[in-house]
């Protein structure tokens, strides 16, 4: 017989009282749709965690000890689509949308050495033995041009090494047709198999898009 210790379910902050990050995740859930719900987990288990021993695992188990909770069902059916090592809100709609649209899943924050400045570079999403990768592309990138020439440097070096890199952003995702077509022409250039067009085009591509928008608020 197994036991499972039950996990913590509040805590205090000064004379605040707050739900377990778990709980919160059990709370939201009944609110929130199923995309919203595999962002929210994936935040919890990203790269760079807001609990150090948060894992995929602790969630789910939190989710079966309090399965006869409302929105026990929809954090366990979300938890199938999460993935830890994300960074952002965009690149779980992006990985989400590539993975509907029948491409392969990719790795999340492949580490790759710069060439120009022997630092290690985190591809967001990428399949390293075709060499090709996607970078989501937020609002922060294009707030000052210093930036932007540090991330078109970035990316110049890893050109430089054979990394095909293709961009995409918000409006990339809610109308996601372009962005699929160049990625498919992409696998079929280093004679990788491809899903088929008719999998995003026309109305197809906008489900996809309307599946992936994220709420008004975000």
């Amino acid at each position: 017989m197994v036991h499972r210790t039950s996990p913590r379910t509040h805590f205090r902050v000064g004379d605040i009282e707050l739900s377990h990050p778990y709980i919160a995740l059990l709370e939201i859930a009944t609110l929130l749709e199923h995309d919203e719900i595999v962002i929210a987990i994936d935040s919890l288990v990203s790269r760079d965690p807001p609990l150090r021993d948060a894992s995929l695992e602790k969630i789910r188990e939190t989710a079966e000890i309090f399965g006869a909770v409302w929105g026990a069902r929809a954090l366990r059916d979300a938890l199938g689509d999460a993935r830890a090592n994300t960074d952002s809100p965009g690149e779980t709609r992006t990985r989400l949308l590539l993975q509907r649209a029948g491409f392969p899943e990719p790795v999340l924050n492949h580490p790759v050495r710069d060439p120009d400045t022997n630092r290690l570079r985190y591809l967001d999403l990428a399949y390293p033995e075709l060499g090709i990768a996607l970078e989501y592309d937020g609002d922060y990138h294009r707030l000052t041009t210093e930036q932007k020439r540090k991330d078109q440097g970035r990316l110049d070096s890893l050109h430089s090494i054979g990394w095909n890199i293709r961009m995409l952003n918000a409006e990339d995702i809610k109308q996601p047709e372009r962005v699929l077509d160049a990625l498919r022409r992409t696998f079929v250039s280093v004679g990788a198999p491809t899903p088929p067009t008719s999998n995003w085009s026309g109305s197809a591509g906008k489900r996809l898009g309307r599946s992936l928008r994220p709420p008004k608020s975000a």
